[in-house]
């Protein structure tokens, strides 16, 4: 339905409703006046009567009665005339009379909507006195034939009322209906696709001013449609320029790359990927299962290497087929070594990357048989500084035991001297060479030497067994070791080279202090850190008055479920931020000129970092000292025997 159709049917609904009811009202006033006329006329009527026939009453002259009656029933309308007296005696009648037996006679005073007459009577009053009454019967059908014509000439109003509503309604729907259908004709152009129709506009009422809206959008939707057009006209040359650059990058690189959809189809493979695996441009792959393209390439391996190549192949597409992340190395059959990776993409998909890495790796074997000979000739210039402080720790105790033995060697000269002349001696003899031997003295001081002696001797032992142990480790795998005592063996090395600048205190949080490691390594790492604690004491004191005279180094020794701590810590200068950022670059040293290698922190921090998986960190701030944290990993030695990881296989 239209909606010029839709307004020329409310207007004329609204126009019938209005005059419908207008109809209805103007017929209940019409009625209402037309009976209250026809009552006021039935009501003069009879009083008339009752006034004129009165003297006739009185005086019972009824021919004069018959004439009144007759001369009234001459009125249009009258229905009956009917006299009677104070008896109820009628005296005279006239008209339909047969009416009043229809019904009993009753003195109306409104007009009944379902009557079609009117009874009404007045009495006959003679100086105040009712002889009789007057009755009369009022026909209705006037009112009728009033109501009639009144009724036919509103509905024939009304009739051309609603023509000529709907004719101008129809002729206002389409005035005002035009500019809709050119405002609709335009929105469908507009969503067609005509960006700019321009509808015509007529008038300055709301109508044109909506028009002038639509225009005025229709302009600003061709703007923004070209300039969406445009740019994506742009956008399309950045994705085909971007997608080209991509395209040649990729296919740049010198690593091999493999891309598959989410059905695991090659949909890209690179230059590199197609000389790397023998493929060739006339055979395309782009397009064929990834698995199909492998397996023609087992199926096509040299027989030279076809067995180590199927193995290759077989164990990259069992990787494949697990659709997850991983990365691993392959050793080939041709000496490369080649590094893969595979991620998922999240629309879908594999991208497979391979890259030959052996020039890396070969440089890294390089670097660690390097790193391996410096550490070893680190540890070689580590034992020739401590040989010297070694000997001069050996060297006390061989001293004091040399005295000792000088004064035993003397004294038993001087025993064996009394011992031969016993026999020649009395009681009193006896005495007295006792005395001159001193021999009081001897008895105290023989046992004390031969002491000290033995203490020299166990020092000299103990000595020698750290030196051996700290120069002939097993480290060709991780040992069972308890941390507390290789702390005590690396600190008795090394005391030379902290004894005169500091007390060195080792406190163990547990007894058990068993941990796996490389114990050479890690004795040489504890040693390098106590041995630096000391001369940083050591330069400090020149400057520093420490209340016992010497600094302190503490080792303290703690372990959790996973992890062993070893802090050493010391009291003695500290160091700023920028240096502690740089105290385990290769070649660094705070040291004066000539006294440090700088490489001695580096080696510890390659030792725990990347041998034992660990971490070795510093604390310290300018005065207040130095705290080196050593962190190893505890973790079952059956890790050390497990076979070798899928990498290494491959």
């Amino acid at each position: 339905m239209s909606f010029r159709l839709k307004t020329f049917l409310g207007v004329g609904l609204i126009q019938v409703v209005l005059l419908g009811f207008m109809i209805v009202t103007s017929l209940q006033d019409l009625r209402s006046s037309n009976e209250r006329e026809l009552m006021t006329r039935a009501e003069t009527t009879v009083e008339l009567l009752a006034s004129m026939t009165a003297d006739a009453v009185v005086s019972l002259d009824l021919a004069t009665l018959d004439a009144l009656v007759e001369k009234g029933l001459n009125n249009e309308g009258l229905l009956y005339i009917q006299i009677r007296n104070n008896n109820g005696l009628v005296l005279s009648e006239g008209g339909d009379t047969s009416v009043l037996l229809s019904r009993p006679f009753e003195n109306e005073q409104n007009l009944a909507a379902d009557d079609d007459r009117i009874d009404i009577q007045a009495p006959i009053l003679v100086g105040g006195a009712n002889f009789g009454t007057v009755a009369i019967g009022l026909s209705t059908d006037v009112l009728n034939h009033v109501l009639a014509a009144g009724t036919k000439r509103m509905v024939a109003i009304a009739a051309a009322v609603v023509v000529l509503v709907a004719v101008f309604g129809f002729l206002l729907g389409s005035f005002l209906t035009r500019n809709l259908y050119r405002l609709k004709d335009g929105a469908q152009k507009v969503a067609a696709g005509d960006f700019g129709y321009q509808i015509e506009i007529n008038g300055k009422d709301e109508m044109a001013v909506t028009a002038d809206a639509f225009n005025q959008m229709s302009r600003a939707l061709a703007e923004y449609a070209d300039q969406a057009e445009s740019e994506r006209d742009m956008a399309e040359a950045r994705r085909l320029f971007a997608e080209s650059l991509l395209h040649n990058a990729i296919n740049s690189v010198p690593q091999a790359v493999f891309i598959t959809d989410e059905n695991g189809r090659l949909t890209f493979v690179n230059r590199t990927a197609m000389s790397v695996y023998g493929l060739f441009s006339d055979n395309p792959v782009t397009g064929c299962a990834f698995q199909d393209v492998v397996l023609r390439l087992v199926a096509n391996a040299p027989s030279s290497i076809g067995e180590s190549a199927q193995k290759l192949l077989e164990e990259r597409l069992q990787r494949f087929e697990t659709q997850t992340e991983q990365t691993w190395q392959s050793a080939w059959p041709d000496g490369r070594v080649m590094m893969h990776t595979q991620r998922p993409v999240p629309s879908g998909g594999m991208v497979m990357v391979d890259t030959d890495v052996t020039e890396l790796y070969q440089a890294n074997e390089k670097n660690r048989l390097l790193q391996q000979e410096l550490m070893e000739t680190h540890k070689l210039e580590s034992l020739g500084t401590l040989a010297s402080g070694v000997a001069h720790e050996i060297n006390t105790p061989t001293q004091f035991i040399g005295d000792n033995l000088k004064f035993l060697r003397g004294a038993f000269e001087d025993v064996m001297g009394f011992v031969d002349k016993l026999p020649e001696l009395d009681r009193a003899g006896v005495l007295a060479e006792l005395e001159e031997l001193d021999w009081e003295f001897l008895k105290e001081e023989i046992p004390a030497a031969l002491s000290e002696a033995g203490d020299g001797v166990a020092s000299i032992g103990k000595i020698v067994h750290s030196i051996k142990e700290f120069a002939h480790p097993d480290d060709s795998e991780k040992q069972e070791v308890d941390l507390e005592r290789l702390v005590e063996t690396a600190a008795t090395v090394a005391r030379s080279q902290w004894r005169h600048a500091a007390d060195l205190k080792i406190e163990a949080s547990e007894p058990d202090m068993t941990i796996p490691c490389y114990p050479g390594d890690i004795s040489q790492v504890v040693i390098n850190l106590i041995v630096n604690a000391a001369d940083a004491i050591g330069e400090y004191a020149q400057t520093h008055d420490y209340e016992t005279g010497k600094g302190e180094i503490r080792v303290q020794l703690s372990k959790t479920h996973d992890s062993c701590f070893i802090k050493v810590i010391d009291n003695g200068p500290g160091m700023d931020a920028a240096t502690a950022r740089r105290i385990f670059d290769m070649f660094f040293t705070t040291k004066a000129p000539g006294k440090g290698t700088g490489q001695g922190l580096s080696i510890c921090k390659s030792i725990v970092e990347l041998k034992h998986k660990g971490r070795l960190s510093v604390r310290s701030a300018p005065g207040k000292g130095a705290e080196f944290t050593i962190q190893l990993p505890v973790e079952p030695l059956v890790a050390e025997h497990a076979s070798p990881s899928a990498g290494k296989a491959a």
